[in-house]
């Protein structure tokens, strides 16, 4: 009967450590069974690696060739003696700059280009700049501040859509006789092109009105001499008939009234 026993407990610790020995193999399994795994993703992310590195490498000696081999793309460019001084803050606020040469008598509106450069002219209008002597328009910068619908100038006669440039020097319309879009001074109007005025700078009333109605609060104005014009060139510009009836009307006024737009 002991020795039964004695076979029966050692029957119960073999299977005992049966069962301890499988639960270590199994872990053992598991264990290499992880350890290939991380090993697997490891390879796999180097060997992706690799492959997006010689891919981006491939991308960049092809664009480097393309580079090379095509033709430069051809730049116009073109001379001028003009050079607004602005910054980020400036360029931040203002979409234009406007510049004035005294020689050529022309008005010329530049944009900014992509390095926020005012170097991008996108209108020109014929003016009148002051004669000379004690009637000169001032070279120079400036910037524009006040406006005024109408204006009575030094001179007793009356201005449309006048913008100060400074002082008492201004961008208007040409001069008329009275506060009445009927009483312009014609002759006047046909000497635009040529330097006329008292010292401001005389426009079209069409070109004043677009100038009163765009160009904003201390925009600058640069003010300057050149044989150069500008890259639009100047305007050809149309006198007006001086027998006309109409004539006492500016021609480009955009006044629902302005006989010269009726049939």
């Amino acid at each position: 009967m002991a020795k039964y026993t004695r076979n029966t407990n050692k029957n119960k610790y073999m299977t005992k450590r049966q069962i301890m020995m499988q639960r270590r193999r199994r872990t053992t399994i598991v264990g290499i069974g992880i350890i290939l795994l991380i090993f697997i993703l490891i390879l796999s992310s180097c060997i992706s690696h690799s492959h997006k590195k010689k891919s981006s490498e491939e991308a960049s000696s092809k664009a480097a060739t393309k580079t090379t081999t095509e033709a430069p793309t051809e730049t116009v460019t073109y001379e001028r003696d003009i050079a607004f001084e602005t910054d980020a803050a400036y360029a931040k606020n203002h979409k234009y700059c406007v510049g004035v040469n005294r020689k050529m008598n022309v008005v010329t509106i530049y944009e900014k280009d992509a390095n926020n450069e005012y170097t991008v002219a996108v209108k020109a209008f014929p003016c009148s700049v002051g004669i000379g002597g004690d009637s000169e328009t001032p070279l120079g910068t400036f910037q524009t501040s006040d406006k005024y619908e109408w204006l009575k100038m030094v001179d007793g006669s009356y201005a449309q859509y006048t913008l100060r440039i400074t002082d008492q020097i201004w961008f208007h319309s040409v001069p008329y006789t009275a506060q009445d879009k009927g009483s312009l001074e014609s002759e006047e109007y046909n000497k635009l092109g040529t330097a006329a005025s008292l010292g401001c700078v005389r426009l079209r009333a069409g070109d004043a009105k677009w100038m009163y109605d765009n160009i904003d609060w201390r925009c600058i104005v640069f003010i300057y001499d050149s044989d150069t014009p500008s890259p639009l060139g100047v305007p050809e510009f149309k006198k007006m008939d001086l027998n006309s009836p109409n004539k006492g009307w500016d021609p480009t006024d955009p006044d629902k009234n302005n006989p010269w737009n009726k049939k």
